[in-house]
């Protein structure tokens, strides 16, 4: 039986997920700065969501409450 090679713990074929680019190893998983911070602007906007019904308000007090 032969062994597989050995993990080398470093990716070589990312891709960064704005711009399609390979990864550079300091701003993984992005290629460079500014796809970084392309993608902490769209977190900060608010443009990255998980879908779902919507829970009670934190103003009113009442989190997931059956009425």
């Amino acid at each position: 039986m032969t062994e597989s090679p050995k993990p080398t713990g470093e990716k070589t074929s990312g891709r960064c997920p704005i711009c399609t680019k390979p990864t550079a190893k300091e701003h993984r998983p992005f290629c460079g700065k500014r796809c970084a911070e392309i993608d902490l602007g769209r977190w900060l906007k608010g443009s990255y969501a998980v879908p779902g019904e919507p829970t009670g308000n934190i103003d009113d007090g009442r989190f997931d409450e059956e009425d």
